[in-house]
Order: structure tokens, then C-alpha cells, then sequence
């Protein structure tokens, strides 16, 4: 809806309902609009029915088989699209 600021609990700065500055939309840096729809999807549904999707733990213990766990978890494929986004973003 024209990158609209929605908040779900009380705003305290007013921003609820002002759109995305031009400025950062144009920042070919910034996240993509596919994230922050899906962003807000999941605050929707964490809002309205209790839980969205679930949440993902990116910190791993030293030593420990990253790939074997995501891979052996619920959600395998997302969870993995999850991870290599927030990792290779930055090169984008």
C-alpha cells in the first residue's frame, strides 16, 4: 500500500500510517519489497492469529552443524532461503 507504516501496538513517534521516505525507496541498497511484504505478513499474523511463522535462531554454537540442523528442521527449505538471504544480502 505505498510502503504505509503500520504499527500494531501503540506508536509512540507518530509514525503509524506515514509512507516509506522517496529516499530510502530509491537506495538500491535497501531490503527488497518482496521482504518487507513478507515482513509485514508475518506481523499480521502474529497479531491477529498469535503466531506467524517461526521464529528463526541464527546464532549457532561454535562447532556445531549449521546445515545438519536446518536441514533435519520443520520448514527446511524456508528456513534455508531465511539463512542465506540474511548472509548474502550485504554482497547484493
Amino acid at each position: 500500500d505505498g510502503h504505509k507504516i503500520v504499527f500494531f501496538q501503540e506508536d509512540p513517534y507518530g509514525f503509524s500510517g506515514q509512507r516509506l521516505d522517496q529516499q530510502f525507496l530509491a537506495n538500491p541498497a535497501r531490503c527488497s519489497d518482496h521482504l518487507l511484504r513478507w515482513h509485514f505478513r508475518q506481523a499480521v499474523l502474529a497479531n491477529i492469529r498469535g503466531n506467524g511463522e517461526l521464529i528463526r535462531e541464527h546464532d549457532f554454537p561454535p562447532g556445531s552443524d549449521m546445515m545438519g540442523q536446518i536441514l533435519s528442521a520443520p520448514q527446511a527449505k524456508e528456513r534455508m532461503e531465511f539463512e542465506l538471504f540474511g548472509r548474502l544480502s550485504a554482497y547484493l
